[in-house]
């Protein structure tokens, strides 16, 4: 694992080489035998349509569809990464808050997300509201090589958000470009947005990201 810290004005903890490229190559099968199973997104979920131009990417809720999680490379390879890789959890108990309460949880949630196609996109929201379920938001992005897509960006702000949009227009906004087998993690109240993204119909060109939540239950 890589490690690349941004401190200010939000701490986000970025990690490339997260897994071996055989389990990412094996994540991204996995999720390409899974077509069937994704279906346009909503906020708060639930829904099979595509009820709004705010988020119109497709995802999958791996966490209903394995009743066995070693049954899913995704599920297994992420379950064994929080419980046994020292790195991994050492760096986060160490982090700046709100990232350092990772090792105090006893929770996660898995979604899988697929963008491409004409510019799928979501806008600037945060993954928590009233609920300590999601306190830690960790993203983890896999892809064909070379990579099929075009934009894609994953921008944080330290503004506060109002239907989608940043209220204070001079903080900084941070934007990271995904990277195959790359993660970023950051506090689940940290405003972000998914800039539009580009890419083939086919469902295997599109750019995939495992969106996990980690919290207290």
């Amino acid at each position: 694992m890589k490690f690349e810290i941004i401190y200010e004005p939000i701490p986000v903890i970025i990690i490339r080489d997260l897994f071996s490229n055989e389990v990412n190559k094996k994540i991204l099968a996995e999720s390409i035998s899974n077509e069937k199973e994704f279906s346009y997104a909503v906020t708060g979920g639930g829904d099979k349509e595509k009820v709004s131009e705010f988020r119109t990417n497709l995802v999958a809720f791996y966490d209903n569809m394995y009743d066995d999680r070693t049954k899913s490379i995704l599920l297994e390879s992420i379950d064994g990464l929080f419980s046994n890789n020292d790195e991994f959890k050492e760096s986060m108990a160490s982090a700046p808050y709100p990232i350092n309460e990772f090792a105090h949880t006893n929770y996660h949630e898995t979604q899988v997300s697929r963008y491409g196609d004409q510019g799928q996109k979501y806008n600037y929201h945060i993954d928590a509201f009233d609920s300590k379920t999601r306190r830690v938001t960790m993203v983890y992005y896999f892809n064909e090589e070379p990579k099929p897509y075009t934009g894609g960006i994953l921008s944080v702000t330290r503004s506060p958000i109002y239907k989608g949009n940043p209220i204070d227009k001079t903080q900084k906004v941070i934007d990271i470009e995904p990277e195959n087998n790359m993660a970023i993690i950051f506090g689940s109240h940290v405003p972000h947005r998914v800039s539009p993204t580009t890419s083939p119909s086919d469902f295997n060109k599109g750019r995939f990201s495992v969106n996990c939540w980690i919290g207290f239950r």
